[in-house]
């Protein structure tokens, strides 16, 4: 008999019942920050605050030689999905952070380079599952923002690290190192990293449409994909209350992809029609940023002045060749796309903080951004579907907050305006598009000490944020990506509105339970119709999407040496697309064991089970997967070797079901997620502790938007 997947959680949960803490002290920031309650007792892993919690990673378990994709992985109250989707609850997306700058990446894309960074160079990560005002109001899934942590002073620091992964019959090879120094006034500091990832995914496409027809897609995708990032940023103290600074980060990507399919197409009354199609996908995306920043704390009690200027410009080289034969011979096709795009952000960001010695704390801020976007389609041997587009967008926005902590309160208040201009042309087909709106978008952050000694609190937030297009979608570009199979844009898609509210209770510091509710209106989503036998991918905007939940977080030593986190989310979603309202109710549960062997090794497990869940209109599968890692420092400590083995039951995999007015689409996709990897990381340094410099970045919001 086949036990369902999640019954190894109940041996795996089992210190949850077992095992307490015994409560600490409270723990009280200056006027500068708002009140914090401890979650951990001893030495916290997590602290939170009225509008976020943080992990805190160094001299943790979660410093042991992990990637930064496996530290968001196996930290509390965040989760990560096969392909690297990042989430904090349900289904909508975060924005991801380092040291302040958003990373401008698809999720794929950002997968592969947390894997680059290391966890022994990580401070802290901040999560905030509702933004406040002072972030801009296109956040609605939350930030994740990973700090980096202390370095050297008067001297140099830094880590070099190399690994080699087997991916099934392929290897995946990756090499680095980061380095901080610091001089008197001056600090400067600087990262590299190089991958090469080869790998094999195999699976398959089964469409049902409503004449009858039947089509059984099953194919192979070879990738060769290279990545480099590079990072440079210098620092110079003007006085002990000014500093100026300027960050540089650019990443260059050579991705290639070769697929290979049979294709069988059945049908009431047709002849069986079958064929072998081939495509070869090139996409060579590049993107540069430079960033300024002044700031001048203007006296001794928290207020601070800061002043940012941000460029950054982003291409991408795009080909795809589409070649297929069939029985039929009139079904043959043979096309090459060509698809560059290039897009340029500029901003510029003022923002003052006041601390006054009665305890309160505002803030406020302006902020402009302009977005210039080029996008061509040249097709060559296939439809004419040629298409040249070019998009502006300005953004102004302001934002003022208040906070006071006193006696056993917290409260943060703010309100945001955002007024954005934006238009398109389509310089093939003379269509045109216009947007001019103002939104308002308020926060509410309280906290409350119900025993602050026994760490007993509750917490409530609610914050309004919007989502607007990814520039892709706005563009009116039709794109086959093969014979059955077509991707197009939307010049109609507006922004749509969340409504968020949270509320927590903290119990012994241990223990936390959250109850969340969000309501979108206007959503944005992409979704699989069809025009005769042929599918259309396209986003559009529907009626509603509500979604609300319960998670539960504990933080336990049932030994010694040994320490456990398991993390519970359930949630219910609803999604209204007018055709169809699809409902569905989703839990996740997770656990992590690290275990410290005195002189032998560090140890850790890792296990997560994930419920079926709906995304769109596409109904994702169950999935399950425990990883394993064991590591120990080498040679005076300063090497540390790491092996790891992830996915042991070769569990984790694509499977998702779209119906739709009569389509039945079934896809499937198996990556190489049983791995093996051994991962040697030396860091050397000379000097004192300073702390490093954390460079801001004005356009973080705008940038993640352009899929890069």
């Amino acid at each position: 008999m086949r036990l369902p997947p999640y019954i190894l959680f109940l041996f795996l949960l089992q210190p949850a019942f077992s095992a307490a803490q015994a409560p600490a002290g409270g723990l009280k920031d200056a006027v500068r920050t708002l009140d914090t309650v401890l979650v951990r007792a001893e030495r916290p892993l997590v602290t939170r605050k009225a509008d976020r919690y943080i992990v805190q990673i160094e001299n943790s378990f979660l410093a042991n030689g992990f990637t930064g994709l496996e530290v968001l992985q196996k930290s509390p109250g965040l989760w990560v999905n096969p392909n690297g989707s990042i989430r904090i609850t349900g289904n909508q997306p975060v924005t991801v952070m380092i040291n302040e700058v958003v990373q401008r990446m698809s999720s794929t894309e950002l997968a592969e380079y947390l894997k680059t960074i290391r966890s022994e160079d990580i401070s802290r990560i901040e999560v905030i599952a509702n933004p406040s005002a002072e972030y801009e109001a296109a956040s609605s899934g939350g930030i994740v923002h990973i700090i980096l942590k202390k370095a050297r002073s008067r001297g140099v620091s830094g880590t070099v690290y190399t690994q080699y992964r087997q991916q099934g019959s392929r290897p995946y090879t990756a090499s680095g190192f980061m380095m901080d120094m610091k001089a008197r006034k001056w600090y400067a500091s600087g990262s590299y990293s190089y991958s090469a990832d080869n790998s094999i995914y195999n699976g398959y496409t089964l469409t049902d449409y409503p004449d009858g027809t039947h089509v059984d897609n099953r194919g192979v995708r070879d990738n060769h994909n290279r990545r480099m990032q590079y990072r440079m940023a210098l620092v110079y103290d003007l006085s002990a209350k000014q500093s100026l600074s300027v960050m540089h980060n650019a990443s260059y990507s050579r991705l290639q992809q070769y697929f290979y399919s049979d294709v069988v197409q059945t049908g009431a009354g047709k002849d069986t029609l079958t064929g072998r199609a081939t495509a070869d996908w090139l996409r060579r995306p590049r993107l540069q940023s430079t960033n300024a920043v002044y700031t001048w704390k203007t006296d001794t009690v928290g207020s601070l002045l800061k002043l940012m200027a941000d460029y950054t410009r982003s291409s991408k080289e795009e080909y795809n060749g589409l070649a297929s034969v069939y029985s039929d011979t009139t079904a043959n096709r043979h096309s090459v796309t060509h698809t560059p795009g290039n897009t340029t952000l500029l901003a510029v960001q003022a923002d003052y903080t006041k601390a006054v010695k009665a305890g309160w704390l505002w803030r406020t801020g302006v902020k402009y951004v302009h977005t210039g976007r080029r996008n061509t389609l040249l097709i060559t041997g296939g439809p004419d579907n040629n298409n040249d587009f070019r998009y502006r967008e300005d953004l102004l926005m302001a934002y003022f907050t208040l906070e006071k902590s006193f006696k056993k309160w917290t409260f943060k208040t703010g309100i945001r305006s955002e007024q954005t201009w934006s238009s398109g042309l389509s310089l093939t087909t003379s269509q045109r598009i216009r947007r001019n709106y103002t939104g308002l978008f308020p926060s509410l952050f309280l906290l409350y000490h119900l025993n602050e000694a026994k760490g007993h609190s509750v917490q409530f937030s609610y914050a309004r944020k919007t989502g607007r297009p990814a520039f892709n979608d706005l563009n009116p570009y039709r794109l086959q990506l093969n014979d059955y199979a077509v991707l197009t844009g939307n010049p109609d898609l507006q922004p749509q509105y969340t409504h968020s509210m949270q509320a927590a209770w903290v119990w012994h510091r241990n223990y936390t339970a959250e109850l969340y509710v969000r309501i979108t209106n206007g959503f944005m989503a992409q979704t699989a119709r069809t025009e005769g036998n042929i599918i259309i991918h396209q986003s559009a905007n529907y009626p509603q999407y509500t979604e609300w939940g319960v998670s539960f977080n504990t933080f336990l030593t049932p030994l010694p040496g040994w320490r456990v986190n398991n993390s519970v989310v359930l949630f219910r979603s609803v999604s209204d697309l007018q055709a169809m309202v699809i409902r569905r109710t989703s839990f996740s549960v997770k656990t992590v064991h690290a275990v410290t062997w005195k002189k032998v090794a560090d140890i850790d497990v890792y296990a997560e089970y994930n419920s079926p869940y709906t995304s769109a209109n596409a109904r994702m599968a169950e999935y399950v997967y425990t990883d394993l890692g064991i590591s120990r420092n080498i040679v005076g400590n300063q090497l540390r070797l790491r092996l790891s083995f992830a996915d042991l039951l070769n569990t984790a995999r694509e499977k998702e079901l779209t119906e739709y007015e009569g389509t039945r689409i079934d896809f499937y996709q198996k990556r190489p997620t049983r791995t093996a990897a051994i991962t040697l990381t030396w860091r050397f340094r000379s000097g004192k502790l300073f702390t490093k410099k954390n460079l801001d970045n004005s356009v973080s919001d705008e940038q993640k938007r352009i899929g890069l």
